[in-house]
């Protein structure tokens, strides 16, 4: 059995909630994330998936991380996250990256994708990743905790990270919303209705006003099939 869950501060509330970030016009793509945890880990465990709000001219990243395991939950996190462009005259790549650390535990995250297409959001065109690949790589010496009732103790761990431009979320949090506090909101929303709840330890979800709440509408997200959560086809 595993000694650490998915509740670790390290992954939850040690993670730095954003305060949204406001502008004239904004422009937000939304990817949603698979994790999938590599055979050679040792007492790690993570949340299954999750979505990243950016600017689609890059800046901080916000992170919804979400698990189906005992339950359906979500966490949102940002941590120092960062959405930028890397390139030379041979290539472009869209790059998303992320630190958390704690006193004992820190975990590392990076993905990125050829910015292999145009995307049109609010009369402009955009150059964007389809996908996105990386790597989750994790580490915690557990000093402060000690063995687990099993007798495992320390964590050291990775994940493939695999992640997917979703076209009708990201229209729709950039036709409707100004702020990135807002478009989380509405992730969160969507999440809500089809059972996702608060993970334990995880950080309150953004507090938004009532008016920018009339405009966020959950029947936007695609139907559900077969008792699974959302995803791309």
């Amino acid at each position: 059995m595993l000694s650490v869950s998915r509740f670790q501060p390290l992954f939850c509330a040690a993670l730095i909630w954003l305060i949204g970030i406001a502008g004239a016009s904004a422009q937000w793509l939304v990817y949603e994330l698979r994790f999938t945890p590599e055979e050679d880990s040792v007492n790690f465990s993570f949340y299954t998936g999750g979505y990243v709000v950016v600017p689609a001219e890059g800046g901080a990243a916000t992170i919804i991380l979400t698990t189906e395991e005992g339950g359906r939950y979500y966490a949102v996190a940002e941590s120092s996250g960062k959405y930028f462009v890397a390139a030379n005259a041979g290539v472009r790549k869209a790059v998303f990256a992320a630190a958390a650390l704690t006193s004992t535990a820190q975990a590392f995250y990076t993905a990125s994708g050829h910015m292999n297409r145009s995307l049109l959001l609010n009369t402009r065109s955009w150059r964007v990743a389809e996908t996105l690949t990386g790597r989750l790589m994790a580490a915690d010496d557990e000093s402060a905790t000690g063995p687990a009732p099993d007798g495992s103790f320390g964590v050291v761990g990775s994940a493939l990270i695999t992640g997917v431009l979703r076209e009708d979320l990201t229209a729709n949090a950039s036709a409707a919303f100004q702020s990135q506090n807002v478009a989380t909101a509405y992730i969160i929303e969507l999440l809500e209705k089809y059972g996702y709840a608060p993970d334990v330890g995880s950080l309150p979800p953004p507090v938004i006003s009532s008016d920018e709440a009339a405009v966020i509408d959950a029947s936007l997200f695609p139907v559900e099939t077969h008792g699974q959560a959302p995803a791309n086809d």
